[in-house]
């Protein structure tokens, strides 16, 4: 599956522990805005989470909560193409959470990348939580719950993405061979006609008795076409072609962000203050201040020194913010001494500005309107609820919890 596939469904989401910062905007929001006119997708903001991983004050959670929302919309985030959502506005995700929870073992948390840089975070005095323990669970049930078929995220969330394909098998392995799965998988192959039921059954044999994987893509593409199926029933073939049972959950694709990382936000003027990084509402004061703290390339020491753009801390902001001719100009002026390191920054201070000039004017003018903000989430999160009820239902039926 491509990234120019517009069938997939897309889910992605942010912990709101703080405010949006410009790496945020770079990496998450601008892919985000870019994302909603081709996929189907979700974006939560996911305060169970934060809740779960940060230390926090009553109400901070839910302050950062809307502050975010406000950021995304003011970014571009349209409720008419995407599903922008409050995690704990859905509560069928905890659920799902409690079920998966079921059939995964505590080592395969234990081993995460995540979680371990999460406890190692932790003082002396302060033990991991049960909920710390189990928010990469959580980030995966709200994957599956939402049928997430693909998750944009940088190489760092790569370990996760598999941990979520994992617990998929898992739970499949468990209940997707239900009573007589065999004869209903015969009946939904006669459903698909002669033709089609034939190159199926082909591509099927070619795959599992030969390993042929072009056989498997072709059964996977013909069965993706049919509309003479529905999804119970193309799942069933799914997990019929694999040589298991039906495949009750998907398992999701990782698409890596070739967006490079803003290595000079991870520089801060002096210590951690907030006024000490560039937020999304930052004003043009408070950008200057940060960027002109900013180390750049060392081998400047004076202004006639040469120096090398892939060297200094700032140009990955510049490669973000600045148009090609300024940024050419910028270049080839740190690399021929043409220019001081501070009209370089001038320059990105500038670009940045513009950048956030118009978020920051409809983020004030969001804010003055927070009973539309909340109709928005609560449109946004009745949407999610009917996609995340149905696999609630599904999985409730499989493991026999229906009390009917």
């Amino acid at each position: 599956m491509s990234a120019t596939d517009t069938s997939a469904r897309l889910v992605s989401g942010l912990r709101p522990t703080g405010h949006l910062q410009l790496g945020h905007y770079q990496a998450v929001i601008r892919r985000w805005t870019e994302l909603q006119y081709h996929h189907d997708a979700y974006f939560l903001v996911a305060d169970w989470n934060a809740l779960a991983v940060s230390g926090h004050t009553p109400h901070e959670i839910e302050q950062y909560s809307w502050a975010m929302v406000i950021d995304c919309l003011a970014c571009g985030v349209n409720p008419k193409l995407a599903t922008l959502f409050i995690q704990s506005w859905v509560p069928e995700l905890t659920d799902i959470h409690m079920i998966l929870g079921s059939v995964t073992p505590k080592a395969w948390l234990e081993r995460l990348p995540s979680y371990r840089e999460m406890v190692a975070g932790l003082g002396e005095q302060q033990g991991a939580s049960f909920a710390m323990l189990g928010a990469p669970l959580m980030q995966a049930a709200d994957i599956l719950a939402l049928r997430g078929e693909v998750v944009p995220a940088g190489p760092e969330q790569r370990a996760h993405v598999e941990f979520t394909r994992e617990v998929a098998r898992r739970f499949n392995h468990r209940y997707g061979r239900d009573a007589g799965f065999e004869e209903q998988a015969e009946r939904a192959i006669a459903r698909l006609g002669k033709k089609s039921g034939r190159l199926y059954r082909d591509w099927l044999t070619a795959y599992q008795e030969e390993g042929d994987l072009d056989a498997f893509e072709r059964a996977r593409g013909l069965l993706a076409e049919q509309d003479k199926l529905n999804r119970h029933q193309q799942e069933r073939l799914l997990g019929y072609l694999e040589g298991g049972g039906r495949r009750i959950l998907g398992e999701p694709e990782h698409w890596q962000s070739e967006t490079p990382s803003l290595l000079g936000m991870e520089l801060k003027a002096s210590g951690g203050g907030r006024d000490e990084a560039i937020f999304l509402r930052s004003n043009r004061r408070e950008i200057e201040a940060c960027i002109r703290d900013m180390p750049t390339d060392p081998a400047r020491v004076r202004r006639s020194d040469p120096g090398d753009p892939e060297r200094c801390p700032l140009w990955s902001l510049h490669q973000s913010f600045t148009p090609d001719a300024d940024l050419q100009w910028a270049s080839s002026g740190c690399r021929e001494a043409s220019i001081g390191c501070l009209e370089c920054k001038g320059c990105l201070i500038e670009h940045i500005d513009t950048t956030l000039a118009p978020i920051r004017e409809r983020a004030e003018e969001l804010e003055g309107n927070h009973g539309k903000v909340r109709t928005l989430m609560t449109e946004g999160a009745e949407r999610a609820r009917d996609t995340v009820r149905d696999t609630l239902d599904e999985l409730r039926r499989v493991i026999g919890l229906t009390y009917r």
